[in-house]
């Protein structure tokens, strides 16, 4: 993980993120924030995917993506980081690529490992915010357990069939 200490916006960022920048809740101030970030998107599936593009998309400076998996086409319905051409190529390489693709001026890390009480300590260390997507309940607690530890705020989002739900965990 780079040390993330960015103290201008380059000609290039102030145009790829004018429209954002023009927004008064954001400014210039909030979009170096932004550039200063770094967020660990843990499962890119259905959730996880979607939330890279857009945090991609904003200028989070540097986005840790964690997932074991590879892109089945039963995922390319709904999982829209992925398209025909990737299937049985792991999720956090694609991801990778597709997030660099669309903003250059970002950093990604892909991590292609499965979470556990082993490893998680690891994974949430240095990050600002860990967004949870995964779909198995071990790797949450894992998860949930190395945030409070290190105080990094744990945003959790499962989704089944049509219902979903999310919740924010601040450390205490």
């Amino acid at each position: 993980m780079r040390n993330i200490n960015v103290t201008k916006l380059s000609e290039s960022e102030l145009e790829f993120y004018s429209r954002q920048i023009a927004l008064s809740e954001i400014g210039y101030g909030g979009q170096l924030k932004l550039a200063n970030s770094s967020v660990c998107i843990a499962g890119l599936g259905g959730l996880g995917s979607p939330v890279a593009l857009q945090l991609a998309a904003m200028g989070v400076g540097h986005i840790r993506l964690v997932d074991q998996d590879i892109v089945e086409l039963s995922n390319l319905h709904r999982q829209i980081l992925y398209g025909a051409n990737f299937v049985g190529y792991p999720k956090v390489e694609v991801a990778a690529k597709r997030l660099k693709e669309l903003n250059p001026h970002i950093e990604v890390e892909p991590l292609p490992i499965s979470i556990n009480a082993d490893n998680a300590e690891d994974i949430v260390k240095g990050m600002d915010v860990i967004v949870d997507g995964l779909d198995r309940m071990t790797p949450r607690y894992a998860i949930n357990r190395a945030c409070q530890k290190n105080s990094v705020p744990y945003i959790f989002a499962a989704a089944l069939m049509t219902f979903g739900n999310i919740s924010t965990i601040l450390p205490v």
